[in-house]
């Protein structure tokens, strides 16, 4: 029963970001200034999902199914360039990136960020102890899109509580997975997953996973929990975690990891950061400015 409880938690806290993507998307439009940083202040946008709270989520969930999927997972985020994310505060459903990609390239030449660190609005924080263990900024274009690898990987399960003996066998993931013609949870879920981890080395044609973002069917770049994502539909199949947990053996397991993990509190802080963040599912960091005015450019970490 508890078991139910908390991903029935998960649904309700993430459901009325889910159910945003029925709202047509508007015409395709770009505003001249999306945010307005306070004095002393920069702000600095970045995808939703690489909030600790939230990258936790879905780290845990990934290594609990497949740990080498989760070491896909990226090792360090990347803010949005400041064109691409003006454009997706007015069109959530997705920008097209053919017009984006120059700024992404333009950014990853500048690599403007070495020493930087930038604070998460209170909303999308964790406790303390966990903080430190989130993505850092990138400091050289090449760490972009860099996935964990198995060692941090493994290094940052621990941390988080994971054992060995909560991993789903090879036959439990298939069970969870399936083969093709998949059913429509498993490839919600396959989908998801590729999302996820699409860091360079995973065959992805475009790789945004330091970004939080995704590039769609239809040539679009959009953030993971953006209205339309495939991963907020995921969160409607987390509802059959018990039953998918019995069907296919590892109930025991999922118990473990929901009551030793502290999943629980990065599910309940995850959706607290997305329901208080655009549609567009970015959220707006700062730091300190360089020469304490606002858009002067973020100073080095002390």
């Amino acid at each position: 029963m508890r078991t139910r409880n908390l991903l029935g938690i998960m649904l309700g806290l993430l459901t009325s970001a889910w159910t945003a993507g029925v709202v047509a998307a508007p015409p395709l439009t770009v505003p001249a200034a999306a945010n307005f940083p306070t004095p002393g202040r920069q702000t600095v946008p970045f995808g939703v999902p690489l909030a600790p709270p939230i990258y936790f989520v879905n780290f845990l969930f990934l290594y609990f199914a497949n740990p080498p999927t989760a070491a896909l997972m990226p090792a360090y985020r990347a803010p949005l360039p400041q064109q691409v994310y003006d454009c997706l505060l007015a069109n959530p459903d997705g920008c097209p990136y053919e017009q984006m990609a120059r700024f992404f390239r333009q950014q990853a030449a500048e690599t403007p960020w070495a020493g930087v660190d930038t604070d998460w609005p209170p909303y999308c924080q964790t406790t303390e102890r966990w903080r430190d263990l989130a993505p850092p900024i990138y400091q050289n274009a090449d760490q972009i899109n860099e996935p964990l690898g198995e060692e941090r990987a493994l290094k940052l399960a621990l941390a988080l509580g994971m054992d060995k003996d909560m991993i789903l066998t090879r036959e439990e993931y298939a069970c969870v997975m399936g083969v093709p013609p998949r059913d429509h949870a498993q490839q919600i879920l396959y989908a998801c997953f590729i999302d996820f981890t699409a860091s360079k080395g995973n065959g992805v044609v475009v790789p945004f996973s330091s970004y939080g973002l995704n590039l769609d069917e239809k040539g679009n770049v959009l953030s993971l929990c953006a209205p339309k994502a495939p991963c907020l539909e995921a969160n409607e199949v987390f509802l059959q975690l018990p039953v998918i947990a019995e069907r296919c053996g590892f109930t025991d397991k999922l118990e473990r990891f929901l009551r030793e993990t502290p999943v629980e509190q990065f599910i309940v802080e995850g959706g607290r950061c997305q329901h208080q963040t655009p549609d567009a599912c970015i959220a707006a960091t700062t730091c300190e400015s360089g020469n304490g005015r606002a858009g002067s450019g973020c100073a080095p970490a002390r």
